[in-house]
């Protein structure tokens, strides 16, 4: 019996996240899909991530670490993970997030009834900075009903507004026999995950993303994803004319064109940003000569995050600290309505992600404490990772929860006059982020 293979493989790349590894592995442990094992490699850390690691790795046997005495970068320590895999599916988590209990049961029951090879959910925006706005990953992109991805939508993600936008930063589950002969290209640090997609559904993978957010990303200056620099714009050029090269798709080459064109294009403003950051002006307005069209992106940029920045402070400088009573039933006094589906568990579709995604906005910019007051306050304490819980440990109570039906069913409107924090809008606001980052 040890030598089982279970259901689900979590794969999970550390470098320098002691910080939040114990949040990121305990919503992983939390799981109500039990039949899993978590596969954490070490990316030569230098703090005390390893330490917190085989601390856990103590503690559940469920667990499997290894530490790699070089760092290698992302893309390379999971492969490391993948080879110790031996799941019949493969979840990938990063080591600073965290996700909802239910979550990969849900994905899980929802592949099945899809016949889908990878399923992916949209990412609710956390912080403990303060963050303008409320956001998820795919914000209007984000599909009311599941949707099953085309080559167009993987390799125009980005570039094409039509396209969903941000696919590369999803965290799918993916069956293993996909990833038999699949890895992350090691030339990439960032844009990797996209690669590998790519490469998946061209491999004849059905890849569906679901109405669905339960995964929880968490948005800080030290993320990889963050460094985007010219060099990683020009490894991802490289890469892309290699697949090209490889597959021989006359599809395929026609839409990198148009992919290749506007990483080109990124990645020369990537090099006027970094050469007015370095304070290296007379490159800068050489660049800027040549480029002028250009110009209008660095200004919206440098005006994009002044804004941001202005309105985040502002916002924490302005409110005093809340306390919120966290509950599924009538409470009344001031108590935060929970949205539920139709089975009486707290809804983690896609209609209620503005929800959660202005929850976790409130309390990253002022202090906040939440009293969990039912089971449905304790599960609902995992969607807003930032707060300060007075309540048990989430954990205990969502153990106990199992996820019933699958996530193909979860597109149906949350009662927002039910809620007492809600979304400003009726459309999530994107990231912020760069399209071509993904």
């Amino acid at each position: 019996m040890a030598d089982r293979r279970p259901q689900v493989s979590v794969i999970m790349a550390s470098r320098n996240a002691a910080a939040h590894l114990p949040l990121a592995i305990r919503a992983v442990l939390a799981q109500t899909l039990t039949d899993l094992e978590l596969i954490i490699v070490d990316d030569a850390s230098e703090d005390d991530s390893w330490a917190v690691i085989r601390t856990a790795a103590a503690a559940d046997p469920r667990i499997h670490a290894q530490r790699r005495p070089h760092s290698g970068g992302p893309a390379i320590a999971r492969n490391d993970a993948l080879a110790l895999a031996r799941g019949d599916w493969i979840a990938i988590c990063d080591s600073d997030d965290s996700q909802h209990p239910r979550r990969l049961e849900l994905m899980l029951n929802a592949a099945g009834d899809l016949a889908a090879d990878v399923v992916a959910d949209d990412m609710i925006l956390f912080s403990e900075q303060p963050m303008a706005r409320g956001a998820t990953i795919l914000g209007q992109h984000a599909p009311k009903l599941a949707r099953m991805l085309n080559l167009k939508d993987l390799v125009l993600s980005g570039v094409d507004p039509e396209c969903i936008s941000h696919i590369g930063y999803l965290k799918p589950l993916i069956r293993s026999r996909f990833l038999s002969e699949l890895r992350y290209d090691p030339r990439l640090r960032i844009g990797e995950d996209h690669d590998l997609y790519l490469r998946l559904v061209l491999a004849g993978a059905k890849m569906w993303v679901l109405p669905m957010a339960a995964y929880l990303y968490r948005r800080h200056a030290a993320s990889t994803s963050y460094r985007n620099v010219p060099g990683d714009l020009a490894a991802q050029i490289n890469v892309l004319d290699d697949l090209v090269k490889q597959a021989g798709n006359e599809d395929l080459a026609a839409l990198a064109h148009v992919r290749r064109h506007a990483l080109v294009r990124r990645h020369a403003q990537l090099e006027l940003a970094r050469d007015v950051r370095a304070g290296h002006l007379g490159q800068a307005l050489q660049r800027a000569v040549m480029r002028p069209d250009h110009l209008p992106w660095l200004a919206s940029v440098v005006r994009n995050r002044v804004e941001l920045k202005v309105q985040a402070a502002a916002s924490r400088l302005w409110r005093r600290p809340q306390r919120w009573r966290l509950e599924g039933r009538d409470g009344g006094g001031g108590a935060v309505r929970l949205p539920t589906d139709d089975r009486g568990n707290l809804d983690l579709s896609a209609a209620a992600a503005p929800i959660w995604a202005r929850m976790c906005c409130e309390a990253s910019r002022r202090q906040v404490e939440a009293e969990a007051t039912d089971a449905l306050g304790e599960s609902a304490l995992w969607m807003v990772p930032a707060v300060r819980a007075l309540a048990a440990e989430a954990s205990d109570v969502a153990n106990g929860m199992r996820a019933q039906g699958s996530a193909c069913a979860m597109a149906g409107l949350a009662d927002r006059e039910r809620v007492a924090v809600e979304s400003s809008g009726h459309q999530q606001h994107s990231t912020g982020r760069d399209d071509t980052d993904d």
